[in-house]
């Protein structure tokens, strides 16, 4: 067997065992149904990329790179989107919060005033 071959099947062992991963935390409800799809396209993309390993050797060739640098870069480069798409998400969860805790101000301050209002301004209770 080839070392191509044997990288492919590594690679491709490596992404059956992320869809694996995903599918047991998906499951277990540890992990939501919109990221749950979003690691079943890391894994398919991973396997992509296994059927596709004999095709690397000759793109690499070209940039003076070995194949397993191609591989590295082609995992970085998804990585980085995958952050990126995580602190979208958490921006996003941070100006809810926000949105709520001040929605809570006022409201605590709504029934503040309807307390004091209906008990003459006594002081009040915490």
């Amino acid at each position: 067997m080839s070392p191509t071959v044997k990288q492919g099947l590594l690679i491709a062992a490596g992404g059956f065992g992320l869809l694996v991963l995903t599918a047991a935390l998906a499951r277990r409800r540890l992990l939501s149904l919109r990221y749950a799809l979003g690691w079943v396209g890391v894994s398919a993309f991973i396997v992509g990329a296994a059927i596709l390993t004999p095709l690397v050797t000759p793109l690499a060739d070209q940039f003076s790179m070995t194949g397993t640098a191609v591989f590295l870069a082609a995992a970085s480069a998804v990585l980085v989107l995958v952050c990126i798409q995580l602190s979208i998400t958490v921006s996003g969860l941070h100006a809810q919060l926000r949105d709520v805790i001040e929605a809570n101000a006022l409201l605590e301050a709504r029934v503040v005033a309807v307390e004091s209002g209906s008990r003459g301004d006594s002081p009040r209770m915490a």
